[in-house]
């Protein structure tokens, strides 16, 4: 049989109401490759209704959004690193203490590193974080994509040990009696910076189990 040969036999097999399972397996006994006899009857109904087989898009949409939500959990660990950094140096130089402090020079260069580097983080986050956010609106059943949720409970998880940690510093520090302005002032500033992430991640997490929760129309 030529290699036209197959769609010619397939409609005609097709028109005495031949099975799709008896047609494969009549041409698989006569030599024919299995993925040769597919194509066929991919194009076969392709052509009866008009409507082109739809491609795959799973493995490629997937390391989209890993690559997307680790876009954004790098550029966060970077720019709220570097909020607490500076508004650290803010604390030292308005409370400052001479037996620990470093040099002013060092301090400024501290500052305008930190500040750098939530200038270029900071716009790549929101912006990875609305992309992500108009993606789930085209697709909200990637809302319960695995690479999503891990990656939200890894945020939840780094930010809970910051606030269980800087809680158990500021107690630690209480009992002893040696707290001062500018450490809770930095207490504070870890908790609310840590806080406000795990805040916006299990909000996230929780519209997403209302999701998965809600009925499918």
């Amino acid at each position: 049989m030529e290699p036209d040969g197959i769609p010619v036999f397939l409609a005609a097999a097709k028109q005495k109401g031949a099975s799709d399972e008896i047609v494969i397996a009549l041409l698989k006994e006569r030599g024919w490759p299995e993925k040769e006899i597919y194509a066929a009857i991919a194009r076969y109904y392709e052509r009866e209704t008009g409507v082109a087989i739809p491609a795959r898009r799973g493995v490629s949409e997937s390391a989209k959004d890993a690559f997307l939500y680790l876009l954004s959990f790098s550029t966060l660990a970077t720019w709220t690193g570097s909020l607490a950094a500076l508004l650290f140096a803010l604390i030292e130089t308005s409370f400052p203490d001479r037996a620990l402090d470093y040099p002013q020079r060092f301090r400024l260069a501290n500052v305008s590193g930190q500040l750098a580097a939530i200038i270029v983080a900071f716009p790549i986050y929101a912006g990875v974080v609305l992309a992500i956010g108009r993606d789930l609106e085209r697709s909200p059943a990637k809302a319960l994509a695995s690479v999503r949720r891990w990656l939200c409970y890894l945020a939840l998880l780094i930010a809970a040990a910051f606030v269980v940690g800087d809680l158990i510093t500021f107690l630690n520090f209480f009992l002893r009696g040696e707290l001062t302005v500018r450490f809770v002032l930095k207490v504070l500033t870890v908790l609310v910076i840590a806080g406000g992430v795990f805040w916006f991640y299990y909000s996230s997490l929780k519209e997403d189990e209302a999701l998965r929760e809600s009925p499918v129309p």
